[in-house]
Formats: C-alpha cells, sequence, structure tokens
C-alpha cells in the first residue's frame, strides 16, 4: 500500500468528519487499518491522528504516533483490576463516567463494543461491596466468573452457585434462575448488572421473560445503581422496569466492522437449496481457513452440517486434536458425532451438552492448533463472547421460525474482533430478514404482576394490578391458609414456578392427592418405578420428553459409576435407539425443568396431605444429574465428571463430601496444584492434562 494511497484514504476520512459523518468515518479508518496490518505495515503519524479522531484510541500505535496521540492513549488508559490496565474508546469512557457518577444506565451497544471492560473498570475503581451480575445462561456466568476471577477473587468472594456462604464483599454471577436463592441475604446491593437485558421481553425469550423480570425487580429494591446492557437496541418504550435510567446508544459506534456476502443470490432457478448450501459451505471452508462459526438454527440443521463436514473435510493431524478425538472416544462413545468431526477440526456447540464439554470445545476454538469451525445453535450468541473471524449463515431461522432483524445482526456480529479481525466476514446461504429498528417493548406480564408482594411491590403499579396481586394473594391464603402462604411465597423454588402454573397445581393437588401417580416411589431408590411419576411431570409440562425420559431416568442413577459411553453402550444393547444427544438432552431436562417443578409439587402435596413421603433425597440427586454435588458444580468450570472421577480415587481430594462449598474445594484444588494432582492420577489422558490446565487457568 503506497502512501500517496494512504494519503487519498486519510483526505477522505477527513472530509467525512468535517461533513460530521464520524461513523462512516470510523468504518473507514477499520477499513484502513485492516489493510494496512494485512500488508504487515506500521501506522503513520498520519493514521494514528484519524485512529484518535473517530475515538478509537486502543488502536493507537505508540510506537509511530505523535506525543498528542500517546497522551491521548495514555489518558484514556483504564485499571481494569489485578493489575490490567487497557485504554478504552472513547464510547467506553463515557459510559465509564456515568457509571462512576451514580447514573443508572441501560446501554445498547454492538457485541464487537467491549461492554465487560466497564463492568471491570467500575469495580476496579468504585471497589463496591456487593456486586450482583444476571447472565442469561450457565455458560456466560463461567467466562465472566474466569474473568472477574483473575481480577478480583483476592478481594471479593466470587459466587455462581445457590448454596454459597455470603462473606463482606461478593460479586454474584448467575443465570436469573439462581438469584432467588439470594434474594433477602443482603440489605442492599452497590450494583445490580443484568447483560443481555432485552431478554426481559417476552418478544425475544417467551419461556424465561417472566423469572428474569421478577429478578429485576426483588434485587432492584435494594439496588444502589442499576446497569443493564443489550446489543443493537434503537430505543426502549416506556415502562417500569427501566423507569429512571438514562439509556446510552451506541449501535453505530463499531470497533471492527462486517462485510457481508449474499452466497443465496447465486443460487440457479432449478438448483436445490440444500445441495447448493452444502456446495457453498464446502466451498468456503476449503478457501478460507480461519476461525469459524457456522450457524445452523436448529438441531437437526447441525445433524444434516455435522454428517455433511464428516463425510467431506480431510483429518486435520495435530497432537492436540488426536487426543481429544481419543478421549471423546472413550469416555462419549465412537458413535458420538463429535468423535468424528473432532478429527476433521471441527466442533459443536449447543444447550444440550455437559457444560463442561461445551467449555472445553470453546477454549479449543480459541487455540491457533485447536478446532477451526464451530456449528452451532443460537447458544453461541447467548451463551458466550466467543468471535470468530468469519460467520456463516446457513439458516435463516431460530428453530422454527424465521429470526427478525435483531437476532441475525447479533449472529453476525460475531465476525471480527477488536484487536484481531478488524474485518468480519459473514456469507449468507439464506436470505436475512429486511434491516428495522428494533424498540424493546418489556410489558409487564400477569405472571410477574402476582408474584409481587402488594405491601412492597418494588415497582410502580396501578390500581388494577393491586387489585390483580391482592386477588392472587387471597386466593392463595384461602387456599393453602395464610400463614402456609406466607411462609412459602418467598421461598426460592416456589419463586421459580409462575403464579399461573402455581395456581393450577394448587387445584391439580387439591382435586387428586395420588397425582402424580406413583410420587411416593420417588422417596425409593428403585429408578425403575420412578419412570410413572416422572411420566405424569413430564405430560403436564408438555415437552414431548414423556418417552425419552421414562427410559433414561431409569439409567441416569448410573452417572457417577459409568462414563456416558458406557451408560449409552447398555442402551443400545438393550435395543433402545437413543443417541447420545438424547441422553444430554434428557439430563439437562431433568436436572433443571423436571426438579424444578418437582420441588413445588413436593412442597405443595406436603404442606397440603402432611403425610406425603419426603422426596427431597431424590430431588438434591437429580438436581445434580445422580453426581456427588461438587462434581456437578465443577463442571460449570470445566471439569468432566470422568475426570472427577480419576481425582476422587487419586484419595487427594473428597469430591463426594455434600457439605462443602466449591468455593471451598477450589481452594484445595489451589492448595494442591497443577503438578501434584497429575502425578497423583492414575492412567490419567493426555487430553485431561489438557483440561486440567484449563481449569486451574480459570481458578487462579
Amino acid at each position: 500500500m503506497l502512501e500517496s494511497e494512504v494519503f487519498d484514504i486519510c483526505y477522505n476520512i477527513n472530509e467525512l468528519i468535517l461533513n460530521s459523518q464520524m461513523d462512516t468515518a470510523r468504518t473507514e479508518v477499520i477499513k484502513l487499518l485492516d489493510r494496512l496490518n494485512r500488508e504487515g505495515k506500521e501506522y503513520s503519524p498520519m493514521v494514528n491522528h484519524f485512529i484518535r479522531e473517530v475515538g478509537l484510541f486502543p488502536y493507537i500505535d505508540k510506537n509511530t504516533a505523535s506525543w498528542q496521540e500517546q497522551a491521548v492513549f495514555e489518558a484514556y488508559k483504564t485499571d481494569l483490576g489485578g493489575g490490567e490496565q487497557k485504554t478504552l474508546h472513547s464510547a467506553q469512557s463515557r459510559v465509564l463516567k456515568r457509571l462512576l457518577a451514580g447514573d443508572n444506565i441501560a446501554l445498547s451497544a454492538p457485541t464487537s463494543f467491549g461492554k465487560s471492560f466497564i463492568i471491570d473498570a467500575f469495580i476496579s475503581i468504585r471497589k463496591p461491596d456487593n456486586v450482583v451480575i444476571i447472565v442469561p445462561t450457565i455458560a456466560l456466568a463461567d467466562e465472566t466468573r474466569r474473568r472477574i476471577e483473575h481480577k478480583f477473587s483476592g478481594m471479593y468472594k466470587i459466587i455462581t452457585t445457590t448454596d454459597a456462604t455470603l462473606r463482606e464483599r461478593n460479586i454474584l454471577i448467575l443465570p436469573q434462575e439462581r438469584s432467588f436463592a439470594y434474594v433477602g441475604k443482603f440489605e442492599s446491593i452497590d450494583m445490580l448488572i443484568v447483560d443481555e437485558f432485552y431478554k426481559a421481553s417476552s418478544s425475544f425469550d417467551d419461556s424465561r421473560s417472566t423469572s428474569l423480570l421478577s429478578a429485576m425487580i426483588e434485587l432492584g429494591k435494594i439496588a444502589k445503581q442499576k446497569y443493564y446492557l443489550a446489543p443493537n437496541i434503537h430505543n426502549i418504550k416506556e415502562n417500569v422496569f427501566t423507569k429512571g435510567m438514562q439509556f446510552m446508544r451506541f449501535t453505530d459506534f463499531k470497533t471492527v466492522i462486517t462485510m457481508a456476502s449474499k452466497v443465496y443470490e447465486k443460487m440457479g432457478i432449478d438448483e436445490n437449496k440444500n445441495d447448493f448450501k452444502a456446495t457453498k459451505l464446502l466451498d468456503i471452508l476449503r478457501k478460507h481457513k480461519t476461525k469459524t462459526l457456522v450457524y445452523a438454527g436448529s438441531y437437526d440443521n447441525i445433524n444434516t452440517i455435522s454428517k455433511l463436514l464428516t463425510n467431506n473435510m480431510p483429518n486435520k493431524e495435530n497432537d492436540l486434536l488426536n487426543n481429544f478425538y481419543d478421549w471423546l472416544r472413550i469416555n462419549y462413545g465412537e458413535s458420538f458425532s463429535l468423535c468424528n468431526l473432532s478429527r476433521i477440526d471441527v466442533g459443536v456447540h449447543n444447550g444440550r451438552m455437559h457444560r463442561s464439554l461445551s467449555q472445553i470445545q470453546v477454549k479449543l476454538f480459541e487455540l491457533r492448533n485447536g478446532i477451526d469451525t464451530i456449528v452451532s445453535t443460537s447458544s453461541i450468541i447467548e451463551g458466550v463472547n466467543t468471535q470468530a473471524e468469519q460467520v456463516v449463515v446457513w439458516s435463516n431461522k431460530n428453530g422454527n421460525r424465521k429470526f427478525d432483524y435483531f437476532t441475525y445482526r447479533n449472529i453476525i456480529g460475531r465476525a471480527g474482533r477488536m484487536l484481531k479481525y478488524f474485518v468480519g466476514k459473514v456469507y449468507l446461504l439464506e436470505e436475512p430478514p429486511a434491516q428495522e429498528n428494533t424498540i424493546l417493548d418489556i410489558e409487564f406480564p400477569e405472571d410477574v404482576v402476582e408474584m409481587l408482594d402488594s405491601e412492597n411491590p418494588g415497582v410502580e403499579i396501578n390500581d388494577e394490578q393491586n387489585n390483580q396481586i391482592k386477588e392472587y394473594e387471597s386466593y392463595m391464603s384461602e387456599t393453602l391458609g395464610k400463614d402456609v402462604f406466607n411462609k412459602i411465597r418467598n421461598n426460592s423454588l416456589i419463586k421459580l414456578c409462575k403464579p399461573s402454573q402455581l395456581r393450577f397445581l394448587v387445584g391439580k393437588i387439591k382435586e387428586n392427592r395420588n397425582w402424580p401417580n406413583g410420587f411416593e416411589s420417588l422417596a425409593s431408590t428403585n429408578s425403575y418405578y420412578w419412570r410413572n411419576p416422572i411420566s405424569d411431570v413430564a405430560d403436564m409440562l408438555g415437552d414431548n420428553m414423556k418417552g425419552l425420559m421414562k427410559i433414561a431416568i431409569w439409567k441416569f442413577p448410573q452417572n457417577w459409576q459409568k462414563s456416558m459411553a458406557e451408560i449409552h453402550g447398555e442402551l443400545v444393547k438393550d435395543g433402545y435407539e437413543f443417541s447420545q444427544e438424547d441422553l444430554f438432552h434428557a439430563e439437562r431436562y431433568m436436572s433443571f425443568n423436571l426438579c424444578s417443578i418437582l420441588n413445588v409439587i413436593s412442597i405443595l402435596k406436603r404442606l397440603i396431605y402432611p403425610d406425603t413421603p419426603d422426596i427431597s433425597l431424590f430431588l438434591a440427586k437429580a438436581a445434580n444429574a445422580f453426581l456427588p454435588k461438587l462434581v456437578y458444580q465443577l463442571e460449570e468450570y470445566g471439569l468432566p465428571r470422568t475426570l472427577s472421577r480419576k481425582i476422587q480415587n487419586s484419595g487427594l481430594i473428597d469430591l463426594e463430601n455434600d457439605e462443602m462449598e466449591v468455593s471451598d474445594i477450589i481452594e484445595e484444588f489451589k492448595k494442591i496444584g497443577y503438578d501434584k494432582l497429575t502425578e497423583s492420577i492414575q492412567d490419567i489422558h493426555q487430553f485431561e492434562k489438557f483440561i486440567l490446565k484449563y481449569f486451574y487457568s480459570g481458578i487462579s
């Protein structure tokens, strides 16, 4: 790239700035930086000047910048905790300034904006006593925990589970459902942070929006300050949940840019759509060997793409992936689709896999000699902050429905990464939705209204809503007794149940004390008889899981003694046509969906019929997938159950001690250290050493 060409580009950028077209100027600066980096060229003082002009201060090259630009680079440098200092861009700095001034902020900004840096800087500078961060998924909770742990574990207790004892200073990182366990345990929260708060609208997450809204209300009652984050929201309709918050929108402030290729337009009139997409996906992956996310849109599409790639892509021979394949083969079985995918440099991300397995794949994706391609459902855009150089959009649907422009922007926003991939490439194999501005409309559903306390609702309500709360309180008090209702209404398990569902359950149980059929069998150890009550509850939930759960619940008590490869092999031998993916799904469904509702059923039945058998032991085991509590929790830290089994057998750590908190066991891991632990584990697999290094990197 000639100096004269750089000058011409900078001249055009200057014209854009003079004409108040700052966003376009910023885009042109990023394009220029991308070209210079690809050609290995230095940034001239003039280039550094325009980096400063458009507010992209972290991109300034101190080695070639004038003293003025160097001064700006240093002036915007902020302590992010743990001795880490980073230069913020101008928009980040504006948000941080408002937070430090005590404002309540609802922020909308692109994926690559760097919203997490602002959280870290706030904690480092303000040093609050208690911070609660609500995240949409457990995977994102672990990712956030790893970042926070490195910086603040010396000052704070970092909490991600529901059974932790609070200390003087705490940072809680929790999915919304877990946050209810801490309602009433704080006098005050210094900062309440809600990541992806757009999910409070039923338009974006119909199944979980009510629990998020309820968590925002309950924790908001004692929160001194609030910081809500979301991508690509252009405006927020007036609502009581963000009332009084300052809306800051930086949807056009780009730190990277995306270049979309409309591949679907090249399809011939008579060409088969699936064949066309298959050919183009293979072409893209063969021609552009770089970190790639393939958005599949559904579980069926993941299977289709997995078979396509397995049959057509060559093996990638390196020791790390060979070890990964061998470890998968041993612990999950050769028929597990990820086995063959790992040999061709491909991973899979969805919301059903064992949590540790998903995290391990994301880690491999981040490594140069690891996985280069991940095929995913929407879990990759909701669950983790992974970025890639290119994104391939295989489907324009999310499940069975076409996705909207907001979801589309979130998907392609995974292409590009600040200071790594200036330009993210997007390949569209199906037509995207029409461009539109996203207006966030957070409604106030009846289920959320009825969960409120009429004497302390925690949010502004009208007379009609107040009457609705009192009617619900009156019904529940008359049905269960006032003292009983007051006793259970703040129970964190009850709070996870929608009032409409709670009404239904109360009526169902009072009408038939024997429902669910065979409920008392859950108090026994014979898993064969569990099938009837589990089937009844699965039937009530209406998730088409009855048939799968009847068989899976019979096998899950073996989870601690046997690997999934062994359990799956036994089912196949017995004539059942279940895949490993089916078992993943059933286990996740059991440990959350079924246990959540069974907890409520158990509480209600024992209140209405005091002679009802106590099934708390079953619930405790099933909620932890029939693993020791610590083993199940450590999977969220990236430690697979099969490796935990070997650690238990080593005698160094007692992972079967249910009386210990996970924070205590983490301290034991730290004291023992990686070297001593790996030396003490018999028959440790080479890939398990990689896993332990990853695990230790997240707790050190």
